[in-house]
């Protein structure tokens, strides 16, 4: 795979850049109630103590791989400003990563279903904004996808 160049103007870099500091302060948090939380980080068993003793070893790390990548996307976007940026196949898998944790962090605060996720917004919608987003960062993980699949 070769580098894959992104562009963004100023005001997509600032909802990017809204959206890195929203993840970073759930990622640190450990509030397992918090449903967003637990999509991010679901249990691996069914049995709630073989669930607890897979965080217990595992859940450290998966949210310090998450905080990493997630780093990697803010460091790219820059302070302020748009952002031009060329990615390597690892800054690349660092941006996937964390575009996924975005979109599952809104599609689970706005209730998104797979019966629901391909409905047309209505724009009278409070949610109309936060959806768009949310379909905007799936057509931005498919770009970077596409590009790096030869």
């Amino acid at each position: 795979m070769s580098d894959v160049a992104l562009k963004f103007n100023a005001h997509e870099a600032a909802i990017l850049r809204d959206l890195t500091e929203q993840m970073r302060a759930l990622l640190r948090e450990s509030d397992p109630d918090n449903p967003v939380h637990a999509r991010l980080f679901p249990d691996a068993y069914e049995n709630p103590k073989d669930a607890a003793d897979y965080r217990e070893i595992i859940g450290g790390d998966l949210s310090v791989a998450k905080l990493e990548s997630l780093e990697r996307v803010a460091e790219a976007l820059g302070s302020r400003g748009g952002a031009r940026i060329t990615l390597t196949p690892d800054d690349a898998d660092a941006w996937i990563r964390t575009l996924t944790d975005m979109r599952l962090a809104i599609g689970t605060r706005l209730d998104v279903t797979a019966e629901t996720m391909d409905e047309e917004p209505d724009p009278d919608d409070p949610r109309f904004e936060p959806l768009q987003i949310m379909h905007w960062l799936g057509w931005l993980q498919e770009s970077i996808l596409d590009r790096m699949v030869p």
